[in-house]
């Protein structure tokens, strides 16, 4: 590869790949906080609100929704393309895809470490893509989370032409024993769902959300990511303006869609999401309503372990939301007779 058609950003995205960083500051999970992503991404399970209703499902604690992390990984993303890779501009770094995984869900009190491994780094003729995985460490030193996701960089140099070769990690690092570490998943789901009857092609109800400016400020607000106004697209030809929602937020309320069905929001073990730009985004008139329809069906079923995956739709203006998204249900034990 010829390096010296590389930006400065890939320059240092490149040197990354194999090594890690950890976040300066642990991460408290606060109740306060749990309760304005809940609110800002439209969670209404009582577990999310009050300690009551935690308790009900075994927790000692209120229970952050799903995609919660998102909040502590919008703080790494910064730290990361403040202090290690400046030569981007945050405004042109876009979230491709993302991957979670749930040993258990965050609760109110945890203190979290993070720490973030570059995983790969590729070269297109104008934009650059960095796979990231994060690892999210409670106070005990146990892993609880982590996920995947790859960034997008827009280099808008247009004079090197054709795809590069991707950059693994040179051979084994310090991060490969925490990356295939798997997590515990040591709490029995409480679904209402009875699994031994679900069929491959099982459908789930339909769902709906809707967005308005408003909430993408609200989103904006709970995970330290850019105000809507900054991000608005110029109207033309007396369209309206409208601003794009960020595709975690469009995961989240997915991820509420699916806890709508389990009645558990800790039985989803794992999300992922491809949210591919310019062909599958949510755009949100900044004077209008955006309406969003979810649909699911269960596409394979593992009766050893009682999950159930479930691709996940996701539907606005005549467009899909998502190239792929879906959920692993873990589903409770059969009951004894």
């Amino acid at each position: 590869m010829n390096r010296d058609t590389l930006t400065a950003g890939a320059e240092q995205a490149l040197a990354l790949v194999g090594r890690h960083y950890r976040c300066a500051e642990p991460f408290p999970v606060e109740r306060a906080r749990i309760r304005e992503f809940a609110r800002a991404v439209q969670a209404f399970h009582p577990a999310h609100w009050q300690e009551a209703a935690a308790a009900r499902l075994g927790f000692d604690a209120v229970v952050a929704p799903p995609t919660f992390a998102a909040v502590v990984w919008q703080r790494a993303r910064r730290e990361v393309l403040e202090k290690l890779i400046t030569g981007y501009r945050l405004d042109r770094v876009v979230h491709v895809d993302q991957t979670l995984d749930l040993g258990r869900p965050l609760l109110a009190g945890d203190l979290l470490t993070c720490d973030v491994y570059f995983e790969s780094f590729r070269h297109f003729r104008s934009f650059d893509v960095l796979t990231l995985t994060a690892v999210l460490t409670d106070r005990h030193g146990v892993q609880v989370q982590t996920g995947s996701t790859a960034l997008l960089a827009r280099t808008g140099n247009h004079e090197d032409t054709g795809a590069r070769e991707a950059f693994a990690r040179p051979g084994r690092t310090e991060a490969d024993a925490m990356l295939t570490a798997a997590l515990r998943h040591t709490r029995p789901p409480r679904t209402r769902i009875d699994f031994d009857r679900l069929t491959e092609d099982t459908r789930l109800p339909a769902g709906g959300a809707t967005l308005r400016a408003r909430d993408l400020a609200n989103y904006a607000r709970a995970v330290g990511g850019p105000h809507p106004e900054d991000l608005l697209v110029p109207d033309a030809h007396d369209h309206p303006r409208t601003v794009v929602a960020p595709g975690m937020l469009v995961l989240a309320l997915a991820a509420g869609y699916v806890t709508s069905w389990t009645r558990d929001p800790a039985a989803v073990t794992k999300y992922r999401a491809e949210f591919a730009n310019h062909v599958h985004y949510l755009t949100v008139p900044w004077d209008e309503d955006a309406e969003i329809e979810f649909t699911g069906r269960v596409v394979a079923r593992d009766e050893r372990r009682r999950t159930a995956t479930v691709a996940i739709e996701a539907k606005s203006q005549g467009r899909r939301l998502f190239g792929y998204a879906s959920a692993e249900v873990s589903f409770a034990p059969p009951v004894a007779r």
